[in-house]
């Protein structure tokens, strides 16, 4: 599991960005957070921004983690977070972060040829082999 440790002081977020992971990677990441003082007593959450523009998903924090959305997971590109606490008469809100989800490359695809050449040889090989090994001389 991908930790990315963030830290408010106030409403300052330090670092601002990180890589969650790769596109598609689900389940995988997770936001530890260390808040000041100024949070204490504030019910805190994480509103996620996902970079292919759907709509913003919320996550409640949870003893200072919050699992990253599969949604935020799904595209590659930067999406953006806030967090912000609230109770009774107070509310802070802190300055945007981003997290940055690496674009990968569709599995799939042929072999390279050197590959197919040396499964070829490796088939020979074998079969010759098995010729020896059966009394049958080999020139």
């Amino acid at each position: 599991m991908k930790e990315i440790t963030l830290n408010l002081r106030g409403v300052w977020l330090e670092p601002t960005w990180a890589v969650a992971g790769t596109r598609g990677s689900r389940g995988c990441s997770v936001l530890k957070l260390g808040f000041s003082s100024d949070w204490d007593g504030l019910r805190r959450r994480v509103t996620f921004f996902p970079a292919d523009g759907s709509e913003a998903v919320e996550v409640y924090e949870n003893d200072g983690e919050v699992m990253i959305p599969d949604e935020v997971m799904n595209c590659a590109g930067s999406a953006g977070f806030v967090i912000d606490g609230e109770r009774e008469g107070a509310c802070l809100v802190s300055q945007r972060g981003e997290l940055r989800v690496i674009d990968t490359a569709r599995p799939g695809g042929r072999q390279p040829a050197y590959l197919a050449e040396i499964t070829a040889l490796r088939e020979e090989v074998r079969k010759l082999k098995e010729r020896c090994e059966n009394g049958i001389t080999v020139f």
